[in-house]
């Protein structure tokens, strides 16, 4: 048995840092994110590339004044007590934050950590916002004690470039909703989207939660993606709420037009 393991869980990350949400129903709000190292899918259109590695960093870039350049470099891996002084290191004054966010990457690949750190984050009196892939549900159930609220994602093959992992989706939405966690679904849709795809994601959400909040996240261009036309955005809105769906918005990356990240 290794050190790391003798000591507990500890965590792989790629940076931290205080900015503004930028997709989903939470946009604009303020935010502490801790960017986890590593992720299980290679999305085509991913913008944290860098985050995606399999070789883990020696280091994690940390930013200590929001929005400003000049991030210090800390050592990987971390420990829970590690994180919750940095995090609080960063937050500042109780109520300056909406909440922690969670993001990748894939948090869910170090669920074993998650357990170990967010019962302290919590009794700090943070709240927690997980941003994920929406598709490992065994991992998810270990650590929904601690979760506020839920960003997940519904990948479509034709933007992501892999195979689709609907029944994952599926079950993933069903037990963020029995647990009673605020919860988003995003799809990031491109000018290639197939109709049938999206109409596929739609209905698996009004299937499960009608209410649940969808969001048509247009693609930031990178590489070969290109964002709809739209009028694509549009027909795919209309037709969403004609599937029985309360609420469906389109929103764009808006941290992108801060030249955030």
């Amino acid at each position: 048995m290794s050190g790391i393991e003798k000591e507990g869980p500890r965590a792989w990350l790629s940076e931290m840092f205080v900015s503004v949400q930028g997709e989903g129903p939470l946009v604009g709000v303020r935010q502490l994110f801790v960017r986890f190292q590593d992720c299980h899918r290679h999305c085509a259109f991913c913008d944290s590339a860098a985050a995606r590695g399999r070789q883990p960093p020696a280091v994690f870039a940390f930013e200590p004044a929001a929005g400003q350049s000049g991030a210090r470099r800390r050592p990987n891996p971390v420990r829970p007590a590690d994180l919750a002084r940095l995090c609080a290191e960063l937050a500042g004054p109780r109520g300056r934050l909406h909440s922690i966010s969670l993001t990748g990457g894939e948090p869910l690949r170090q669920a074993a950590f998650l357990r170990a750190v967010l019962p302290r984050l919590r009794r700090r009196g943070w709240k927690i916002h997980l941003e994920t892939a929406g598709d490992r549900v065994r991992d998810l159930t270990r650590v929904l004690p601690w979760i506020d609220y839920v960003a997940m994602d519904i990948k479509l093959p034709s933007v992501t470039g892999e195979r689709g992992r609907w029944r994952a989706h599926r079950r993933f939405l069903e037990r963020c909703l029995q647990a009673g966690c605020a919860t988003a679904v995003k799809v990031v849709v491109s000018r290639q989207t197939r109709e049938a795809e999206w109409l596929r994601a739609a209905a698996l959400v009004a299937g499960v939660a009608p209410r649940v909040t969808l969001v048509l996240q247009p693609v930031t261009p990178v590489g070969r993606a290109a964002a709809p036309r739209p009028e694509q955005l549009l027909r795919w809105q209309a037709l969403a709420l004609a599937a029985g769906l309360r609420d469906v918005r389109v929103i764009p990356q808006c941290h992108k037009l801060m030249d955030q990240r």
